[in-house]
């Protein structure tokens, strides 16, 4: 049986490589590019299909923070620091690239876009895919910016300071966002429990 690395143990991975790297070793900003790179990518592919632009962005982001790393906080979370520094780079692109066919373009123009799904090799029985699919249906049918923060929450372990720092919004907004998906939630989940209960297979 595997053992379970504690979030709390990648983080402090995480920021260990962050201050080494800050302190310009070589070795651990390339460790932390490998660690946060399929993040990074998996991340900006929900606002932009564009996957070599996306790699682009994230080259120019590493190497951003590799010129300035002599200028940046020691203390940040590399991981928000990150996925907040891509969302604002892959905002400026498509601000660029929209310029010629629209007068304004704002943050709020660049829509999240999330599909969940559920995890199907890891259920095992009928009656659990269903549940599952059900509630995967419902996840979708959140508003974008609630999807965004349930992604980064429960599918990424980022706190709530955490993602208000990737959505740059305040921290009382983002459990605002992540209620509100709760509330709906809630005001469905009994509505789905007894279509389930009542399937033919249960009778």
């Amino acid at each position: 049986m595997g053992t379970t690395i504690r979030p709390e143990l990648h983080f402090e991975e995480e920021q260990n490589l962050w201050r080494k790297m800050l302190a310009g070793d070589v070795t651990s900003y390339e460790q932390l590019i490998n660690r946060t790179y399929d993040l990074l990518f998996h991340y900006g592919t929900k606002f932009n299909s564009d996957r070599e632009l996306i790699k682009d962005c994230i080259q120019d982001i590493f190497l951003e923070i590799w010129e300035k790393r002599n200028g940046l906080n020691s203390d940040i979370p590399p991981k928000p620091y990150l996925l907040a520094s891509l969302r604002r780079r892959l905002h400026r692109v498509a601000s660029r690239l929209r310029m010629d066919c629209m007068d304004y373009y704002s943050e709020a123009d660049m829509v999240f876009d999330v599909e969940f799904s559920a995890e199907y090799r890891l259920i095992a029985s009928e009656s659990d895919w269903l549940l599952a699919s059900r509630m995967t249906e419902m996840l979708n049918e959140l508003p974008k910016r609630q999807k965004e923060a349930v992604y980064l929450r429960f599918y990424n372990d980022m706190e709530r300071e955490e993602i208000a720092m990737v959505m740059d919004i305040q921290p009382q907004s983002v459990s605002n966002l992540l209620q509100e998906a709760f509330k709906f939630i809630k005001s469905h989940w009994k509505a789905i429990v007894s279509a389930f209960l009542a399937w033919p297979f249960w009778i």
